[in-house]
């Protein structure tokens, strides 16, 4: 019998609902949601997304502070902050992970390689640590990081020891990523692209993911969609306790922060929501039925 804990990783693009399902994971008593780990050195140095919080716990503190993370922090990033990494280094469009996009079967070592390299064995060094002490302090069989990257999944898969990891696989249609993401940007002041550009982006990202899904087990990962979690979240839960051997607990009914202590996520995750799915976002392509259609062909390759 296998009594390893495990680590459920959360793949997906960002806009994806990842926020969502790993809240409603972290209603079981059996698991602790660490939300994005990757942002984790960002958030202890300031820098990158959670600037809308203050870079904060979910729980409200620094992460100094916290009731949990604090003296976890002090043995890692405290200890030797030269050797501390959370998140992988990767170019996002390399023309190594952009062959491996268009044909994985022949390219998908290059993958392998970017996460053996020095940089990023540091990354997976932390990872192992952190990890460890996180399922020491809060005693949970399961861990769920959210931190949605394809490489950073692959980190964990392939190098991190003393656990074993299981991946959700959680897509989106395209086009409402899309649209979310032209929505955020907008509210962040950030330079937006036309649609069909971002389209094209949001395809290559999950045809990094599907290289990764080649290099994971099949027992060790299941796709889940975002609509269907949302407006099924009963049976869709059912999938991963079937799958991962997770003991099967009550389908919340709202997305809500209940002593939690996750790192990063959507600012939305801070106020109480009922868990359904809204479509609003097709009245976007109302004067762009050209990116509309175009992102239904690319849904289905």
């Amino acid at each position: 019998m296998n009594n390893k804990p495990t680590i459920i990783y959360i793949m997906s693009d960002n806009r994806s609902g990842s926020t969502l399902l790993e809240n409603i994971l972290s209603k079981s008593d059996e698991c602790f949601s660490v939300g994005e780990l990757a942002m984790l050195k960002g958030h202890l140095l300031k820098n990158g997304p959670g600037e809308k919080w203050n870079w904060t716990c979910a729980c409200g503190s620094a992460l100094t502070d916290c009731v949990f993370w604090s003296s976890i922090i002090k043995q890692t990033y405290q200890a030797d902050p030269e050797n501390f990494a959370s998140a992988l280094t990767w170019n996002f469009k390399s023309k190594a992970l952009a062959l491996n996009a268009m044909a994985p079967f022949m390219f998908k070592k290059k993958f392998l390689k970017v996460i053996n390299q020095p940089v990023n064995v540091k990354v997976t060094n932390t990872l192992n640590k952190l990890f460890q002490l996180v399922h020491e302090k809060s005693g949970k069989n399961f861990i769920v990081d959210s931190s949605k990257n394809p490489l950073q999944a692959l980190a964990i898969y392939k190098k991190v020891t003393g656990f074993d990891v299981k991946i959700i696989w959680l897509k989106r249609d395209l086009r409402a990523i899309v649209t979310s993401k032209t929505k955020w940007k907008s509210l962040n002041k950030k330079k937006e692209k036309s649609m069909q550009k971002l389209l094209l982006d949001v395809f290559y990202y999950r045809r990094l993911c599907y290289t990764v899904s080649t290099l994971v087990k099949p027992e060790d990962i299941i796709e889940l969609d975002y609509k269907t979690l949302a407006t099924n979240t009963h049976e869709e839960l059912q999938k991963i306790f079937n799958a991962f051997g997770m003991k099967a607990f009550p389908t919340p009914e709202y997305m809500e922060l209940v002593e939690d202590h996750t790192i990063g996520g959507t600012p939305g995750r801070f106020s109480k929501k009922p868990i359904q799915y809204d479509d609003s976002w097709k009245e976007q392509y109302n004067d762009n039925k050209l990116a509309y259609f175009t992102g239904g062909v690319l849904n289905k390759i």
